[in-house]
């Protein structure tokens, strides 16, 4: 790529308003389809179908997550054409494209249209810098939904990843008492290092009637019925892990147990971070291909 022309933003939240924002302000011609400007509306273009937007320019930037059903791109309401068929049936060798959670199936397709695609929730900068908004996220979930304060709670989490780290830290910040549960014996070496409580998954129903808060980071089932069955009638869990989450919903429901599975957390509460996040990586990979 010798050079940049016009950026296309398809669908997305205040994420990509603020994206737009933000690339408006260093001079980018921007044009929309699918997102709403709001007090943008008289400086940035919004194209009347995903045919004209895609002819706009050739730098197109879609939704973190790029699509919630595989079908269409992710957009606060349905528009007829900002489906993914559609979008691929007008996408060139000469386009390169942004977004976040891209499906396996759209980056093959890219790979054989030698079109240049960039997961950004790939970008170790990036999954980094949205697990601190994540946990900040959990954090004002948790301080909602429940009726007690976390200052000096019995705090579990389940998993010992990037996110469940700083979530950790950031509990032990707000004097909350943080146990840590993996099935990994050197992530729960690890936790104990940073002077964490450390429970083994196994044993982990035997405790669970201790916890008033649980917060989930493993993206499977983690806490079927069984477990369940041994929480505090009025335990709050927040489960932060990717769709369908790691929570028995179903029975939490039968048993009126507080749990929800709390996704897009940066979007949702540190929206204008996230897009200054996101516009770092995705300036950075342009600026490369532009010298390559």
């Amino acid at each position: 790529m010798s050079q940049i022309s016009k950026i296309v933003v398809l669908g997305g939240d205040c994420r990509q308003y603020f994206m737009v924002e933000q690339l408006h302000r260093l001079n980018f011609p921007v044009a929309v389809y699918g997102l709403d400007m709001k007090d943008l509306k008289p400086v940035i273009y919004e194209a009347s179908s995903i045919t004209e937007a895609m002819s706009f320019g050739n730098i197109v930037i879609c939704p973190v997550p790029f699509s919630k059903n595989c079908k269409n791109i992710f957009a606060h309401s349905i528009i007829d054409d900002l489906t993914i068929d559609d979008f691929l049936s007008h996408l060139t060798e000469n386009h390169v494209l942004y977004g976040g959670c891209i499906p396996n199936f759209i980056k093959e397709f890219c790979m054989k249209k030698k079109v240049h695609c960039f997961d950004l929730m790939k970008d170790e900068s990036v999954v980094i810098a949205n697990a601190v908004a994540t946990a900040e996220g959990a954090i004002l979930e948790a301080i909602k939904l429940s009726a007690i304060t976390l200052h000096k709670s019995q705090c579990l989490i389940y998993g010992y990843g990037r996110c469940a780290k700083i979530l950790a830290d950031k509990l032990k910040g707000l004097s909350a008492q943080v146990t840590i549960t993996a099935r990994s014996k050197e992530a729960l070496s690890m936790a104990a290092a940073y002077g964490f409580q450390t429970i083994p998954l196994a044993d982990i129903n035997k405790y669970l009637a201790e916890f008033p808060f649980i917060f989930n980071t493993v993206p499977s089932l983690i806490m079927d019925a069984a477990s369940l069955s041994y929480v505090q009638k009025d335990v709050t869990i927040i489960d932060i892990a990717s769709a369908p989450g790691g929570i028995n919903y179903e029975y939490c429901k039968q048993m009126n147990i507080n749990a929800h599975l709390c996704l897009a957390l940066p979007g949702k509460y540190a929206a204008k971070t996230s897009a200054n996040i996101l516009n770092e990586a995705l300036l950075s990979d342009l600026s490369s291909l532009i010298s390559s």
